[in-house]
């Protein structure tokens, strides 16, 4: 015989339990809906499998809509809107669409849990394994910038009839510079 005193669960508690969780109670909103104290909600959940269930399938509604809602803010959206005015006494109701434009916290509140390993703030900017190919292929688009510069700065001249200067090493375009001010940012040598 099992001691104790009798349950104050009943059959029906299941259905409200799933309505609530739909709309985001805890399992302390539950304590207080039911009147009951907090580990009891957590005892029905973990022996009523009726209430485990229309708890559990109740979060998994409401963080749904969660998560479209979030989405839709991180990535903009359109919401109709309406509007009544008082026109000579009579109401009159406009219709309209608002362009929402994308959240940029939401964003990165996305990106930060569903790619931590790319959005993270604290991540390692390089790895060491990889030394050696990201500066051989910041060299070659270096030399890229450089080599494309060159026919610009022809029609320039051109142009403006002047003669063209012969590129040296020391002397480089705007963009090789730029480069080349970003591989010592990131302390490389070029």
């Amino acid at each position: 015989m099992a001691g104790g005193r009798p349950t104050t669960y009943r059959p029906e508690n299941a259905e409200i339990a799933r309505k609530s969780c739909m709309l985001g109670a805890t399992n302390d909103t539950l304590a207080e809906r039911f009147e009951v104290c907090r580990r009891t909600i957590d005892n029905w959940i973990a022996t009523i499998p009726e209430f485990s269930d229309a708890v559990r399938y109740g979060r998994e509604v409401a963080d749904e809509a969660v998560i479209s809602a979030l989405f839709a803010r991180a990535t903009g959206m359109e919401q109709k809107m309406t509007k009544v005015f008082c026109h000579r006494g009579q109401p009159v109701t406009a219709n309209y669409t608002v362009q929402l434009p994308p959240d940029v916290r939401a964003c990165f509140f996305w990106l930060r849990n569903r790619r931590p390993w790319q959005w993270r703030e604290n991540r390692p900017l390089v790895e060491e394994e990889d030394d050696g190919d990201w500066v051989s292929e910041l060299e070659a688009a270096s030399e890229r910038v450089r080599l494309a510069a060159v026919p610009e700065r022809a029609a320039r001249s051109a142009a403006e009839g002047t003669a063209l200067p012969v590129p040296s090493e020391a002397e480089g375009s705007e963009a090789e510079r730029a480069v080349r001010s970003a591989a010592e940012r990131l302390r490389v040598h070029l």
